[in-house]
C-alpha cells in the first residue's frame, strides 16, 4: 500500500508512515533483547513487568508531554533501560510519553483483588494513593509533578466514572459533585467493588480531539495529494479545470477555491508543478 501511495504522490506523502512502520519493526526487537537482558540481570530486582515502545519524534503526531514523577519500582526500570538504551544508541534523547503507556495494576479491595487496567499517569496516581493514604488535590499536585488541566481529568477518570476506585472528599462538607476542584482530597475506595475481576478504567485524551490547526493540516495533505494524483494523469491542465478535479474528488469535506490555490502554489515551490511558459493558470505536471 505505501509503495502505491508512494508511487501516486511521491516520497515526501509517505515517509513518515515508512518511519512508523520502522519504528514498530524494530521496537518489537528490541523488546525481546531488553527482556532477556532484565531476566538475566541477577542484581536487578523489581516487582514490575516492564516494556517501553520507542518511537521516533519526528515520524509520529506530537502529544501532550507529562513530566509525571513515577513510583520508585517505575524509576528503577526506567533506569535500567536508560543503561541498556544509551549503550545502543548514545546521542539520542529518551521522552516518556505516560499519557499514552499502560499498565495493569494488582488492586486490593477487603478481601477481593482486581486487575485494572489503565494508562501509565493513572497508574502512577494510584501507586501514590496506595497503602490508605490521602492526599489533597495540591499535595497530589506536587508530589506527582502533574499540572492542575492535567491531574483534573486525571483524577476524574478515577474516582468519577463507573469504577469508583478512588475516593473524592469535598473540603469542609461541601456537597459532592462530579467535578473535580482544587479543594479536593482522594483516597483509595475502602468500599469498592466490581462485578468483574477485570475491568478497564478509560481515560479522555489530554490532547483536543478536535483540534482546527490539526484538521486544517490533515484536509492540506488530501488536497495536495489529490492535485498530484490528477495532474499525474493530466500532464497539463487549467487552473479552473484543476479545481473543479479536486472538488468532484474531495467532496466529503468540500475544500475552498483559497485553500486548493494555496496547495497548488506549494506544490509549485516543492517542484510537483510548474506554471506554463505560454499561460500563467495553466499547470504542467513534473515528473
Amino acid at each position: 500500500m505505501i509503495a502505491k501511495l508512494k508511487l501516486q504522490c511521491g516520497t515526501q506523502f509517505t515517509s513518515k508512515m515508512e518511519g512508523m512502520l520502522g519504528d514498530l519493526a524494530v521496537g518489537s526487537d528490541y523488546r525481546t533483547e531488553f527482556d532477556a537482558r532484565m531476566r538475566s540481570n541477577e542484581e536487578f530486582k523489581s516487582k514490575l513487568e516492564f516494556s517501553v515502545q520507542v518511537l521516533t519524534t519526528g515520524f509520529w503526531p506530537s502529544n501532550k508531554v507529562v513530566d509525571a514523577i513515577p513510583s520508585t519500582d517505575m524509576l528503577l526500570c526506567m533506569g535500567e533501560f536508560k543503561k541498556w538504551h544509551d549503550s545502543k544508541h548514545a546521542k539520542r534523547k529518551l521522552k516518556y510519553m505516560f499519557s499514552l503507556g499502560n499498565a495493569t495494576v494488582r488492586a486490593t479491595f477487603g478481601k477481593r483483588s482486581y486487575d485494572v487496567q489503565v494508562v501509565t499517569l493513572q497508574a502512577i496516581v494510584l501507586d501514590a494513593l496506595n497503602g490508605g493514604v490521602k492526599y489533597t488535590f495540591t499535595e497530589l499536585s506536587e508530589k506527582l509533578n502533574i499540572e492542575e488541566a492535567v491531574l483534573k481529568p486525571l483524577m476524574h477518570s478515577l474516582c468519577g466514572n463507573k469504577y469508583k476506585v478512588v475516593k473524592k472528599l469535598s473540603a469542609n462538607g461541601a456537597p459532592s459533585s462530579s467535578k473535580i476542584q482544587t479543594t479536593d482530597s482522594f483516597m483509595a475506595n475502602p468500599k469498592f467493588t466490581a462485578q468483574t475481576r477485570k475491568f478497564r478504567i478509560p481515560m479522555a485524551s489530554l490532547d483536543a480531539s478536535h483540534s482546527s490547526k490539526r484538521v486544517e493540516e490533515d484536509r492540506t495533505h488530501a488536497i495536495e495529494a489529490s492535485i498530484v494524483r490528477t495532474m499525474k494523469a493530466r500532464k497539463t491542465l487549467s487552473h479552473q479545470n484543476l479545481v473543479a478535479e479536486v472538488l468532484s474528488q474531495l467532496a466529503f469535506f468540500r475544500p475552498n477555491a483559497k485553500a486548493i490555490k494555496k496547495a497548488v502554489a506549494s506544490l509549485i515551490d516543492r517542484q510537483y508543478l510548474e506554471r506554463s511558459a505560454d499561460d500563467n493558470n495553466v499547470y504542467n505536471y513534473l515528473a
